[in-house]
């Protein structure tokens, strides 16, 4: 493909979902080397890793079959994404995620170099980067692709006189 066609929205799209297809494969191997001390000893770590690797098998046969529904199972697939990091979020944060956001929002509010290095547990806020990646994705496979620029119809009275009130 070359640059150039890329200006086309459904070429832009096409290569957009390509791209957070992409980051979902970055993400795995984060999320696999991070995981690596729990993935022993607790079934909630393969969450993110099972649906990475789900994502990297369809994401590619759903954008082969994009006019045949593809764009639809593609979406689907991203719209769970959401679903797993706010689930992710609840198991990060030990159940308890109004107290983890306020230890979050205390860290944030504290002068840089003063933060006290608290290694209790995972980090809170990094599932919600599947969330967003997701987002996103839903987002791009149910927008549609081509040009949504309205060309006035000279025809209809509307649309040939000038919108201009005295």
């Amino acid at each position: 493909m070359r640059f150039s066609n890329i200006r086309e929205p459904a070429k832009a799209q096409f290569v957009c979902i390509a791209l957070l297809l992409g980051g979902l494969a970055l993400l795995l191997v984060e999320v696999r080397f991070e995981h690596q001390a729990v993935l022993g000893k607790k079934w909630q770590a393969w969450i993110p890793i099972i649906y990475c690797c789900a994502m990297l098998v369809v994401g590619p046969l759903a954008m082969s079959l994009w006019q045949r529904s593809g764009r639809y199972l593609l979406a689907i697939g991203f719209a769970l994404a959401p679903i797993l990091g706010l689930v992710g979020f609840w198991f990060h944060s030990k159940a308890q995620p109004v107290l983890a956001m306020s230890k979050v929002f205390r860290v944030v509010c504290m002068t840089p170099g003063k933060i006290p290095l608290d290694a209790d547990g995972p980090p809170v806020l990094a599932p919600l980067a599947l969330a967003g990646l997701g987002l996103l994705g839903a987002v791009l496979c149910l927008t549609n692709g081509t040009s949504s620029q309205k060309k006035p119809d000279l025809s209809r009275e509307d649309d040939a006189s000038p919108n201009v009130t005295v």
